[in-house]
């Protein structure tokens, strides 16, 4: 197997882990951000953030802001420095349990309840015995599905 320069795969890894942040529920560049800060060996400012990843200043303060609001970036104070400093939480179970119920929040939580408003309509027997067949084994993989993602998270 043939040795990869830092650089690279430390863009092989931003690029990777935005590209999977976007199947746990959050966009593309809350994943290059995340990345990027799991991977700092400091506090990063919104500057720094923006110049290594070549993102607009909205963009930045816009996800920045999301990640600490999820909990995956937190706020850092140096003292005598004005500008806001950022950091992630590296504990993988930490990480793991935010991503797992954010995805069940955007995800299963949703379906479910929209599975569960339409699941008995009214109408002619011959056209909604499959409509009705079909949305109960959906509900049910759903439930099951959210009831695994909880079990999940207690895990944690």
């Amino acid at each position: 197997m043939e040795s990869m320069e830092f650089v690279e795969a430390k863009g092989q890894f931003i690029s990777t882990w935005g590209n999977y942040g976007q199947q746990w529920g959050i966009n593309k560049a809350m994943g290059h951000i995340h990345a990027l800060m799991l991977i700092s060996e400091k506090q990063l400012n919104t500057i720094e953030i923006r110049e290594v990843l070549q993102i607009s200043s909205g963009n930045a303060n816009t996800n920045i802001r999301a990640l600490v609001a999820l909990g995956l970036l937190s706020k850092v104070h140096i003292p005598g420095d004005r500008k806001e400093y950022f950091k992630a939480d590296k504990d993988i179970a930490v990480i793991a349990k935010i991503l797992t119920n954010e995805r069940k929040r955007r995800g299963f939580d949703p379906a479910i309840k929209s599975l569960s408003k339409i699941k008995d309509p009214q109408g002619k027997a011959s056209q909604i015995k499959e409509f009705r067949k079909v949305i109960k084994d959906l509900s049910s993989f759903a439930y099951k599905s959210d009831k695994y993602m909880e079990k999940l998270l207690e895990s944690f």
